[in-house]
């Protein structure tokens, strides 16, 4: 098989097929994008604004891209399908690792196009590579019953619930950081402050999907202030929404803070005419999962996230190949 192709290279019609495929997998699995994310893509993909490579789609097809954010990079790999798409995968993540610049600690890679038995083995090809891991998320759902199904849960004693936006970025943003340190959630996210913030900024400003503020909230401990828990709820569609971010603080845990939350975001969801709610979970995260399995969620789709961290010393992301 032939090393893949640049897609600076590319026509706009064979890179608006494999995107086209891409975003229809994507919206397939209830991922958020927007009307127009195809073209914007294309075209940022000619530019070389986002860095990628290809298969065209008439010889299976296949594509692979990524962008930086400050030392850490974003990738995605698609296949179209057809016989070796495996291969292709593999390929295209490897032509990928290596083209990294030196100024790149890590990268994240997401993939479509394959069934749960071909990423997996994509995804053990690339775990030779010195610095590699892969990270499964589940996505979880339930539905949510009529409205007044349920009564009001009550406020835990000595806490308070208080608007979401009365609460800063930065008090949200630490609690997610403290919550999540040495899990692979902050390796999704990133270990400092600002990486937090940036993304509970987008959140909140409705970048990734319509910010449901009448069902989230934050649970605070008055005198002296502290914040103790927060739910942040989006829309994914007229009839469904997502836990976007649940936090309990690390020294608050077991107290029955984290089942509250969840259960006045259901209620709040049933009262706003919200018919199912979804959340995604990283597999390693085994209370979280505990909790959503006894509260009736299950899981409706599995996803790899491979990751790749810069051996110390390490110019370039090595393979074992």
């Amino acid at each position: 098989m032939d090393a893949p192709r640049p897609t600076s290279a590319a026509s706009p019609d064979d890179l608006l097929e494999l995107v086209g495929s891409l975003r229809h997998d994507l919206r397939r699995r209830d991922e958020t994008v927007s009307g127009s994310w195809a073209e914007e893509t294309v075209n940022e993909l000619r530019r070389g604004e986002k860095i990628g490579w290809y298969y065209p789609p008439g010889e299976g097809g296949g594509l692979a891209f990524y962008s930086v954010q400050q030392n850490s990079a974003f990738g995605h790999v698609h296949s179209t399908g057809g016989p070796g798409k495996v291969e292709r995968g593999a390929r295209l993540a490897h032509t990928m690792l290596e083209a990294l610049p030196p100024g790149i600690a890590a990268i994240d890679v997401g993939f479509t196009g394959f069934s749960p038995e071909e990423e997996r083995s994509v995804t053990d090809r690339l775990v030779e590579r010195p610095g590699s891991r892969v990270i499964e998320r589940f996505k979880m759902e339930r539905e949510l019953g009529p409205a007044g199904a349920a009564e009001a849960p009550t406020v835990p004693a000595g806490l308070s619930l208080v608007p979401i936006r009365d609460v800063t970025v930065a008090a949200i943003a630490d609690l997610d950081r403290r919550a999540f340190a040495g899990s692979d959630d902050e390796l999704l996210v990133g270990p400092t402050l600002e990486d937090y913030q940036q993304v509970l900024e987008a959140l909140l400003a409705g970048r990734l999907g319509r910010f449901v503020e009448e069902a989230s909230t934050a649970l605070i401990e008055p005198e002296p202030p502290r914040l103790v828990g927060a739910l942040l709820t989006g829309e994914e569609s007229p009839r469904r929404a997502i836990f976007l971010d649940f936090i309990v603080d690390p020294s608050d845990r077991q107290k029955g803070y984290g089942r509250f939350l969840f259960h006045w975001g259901l209620r709040a969801l049933r009262a706003l005419g919200y018919s199912s709610v979804r959340l995604w979970v990283t597999a390693s995260n085994h209370a979280a999962r505990q909790l959503y399995e006894s509260e009736g969620l299950r899981t409706s789709i599995r996803a790899s996230i491979y990751r790749w961290e810069r051996p110390v010393g390490s110019p370039h992301p090595q393979s074992s190949r």
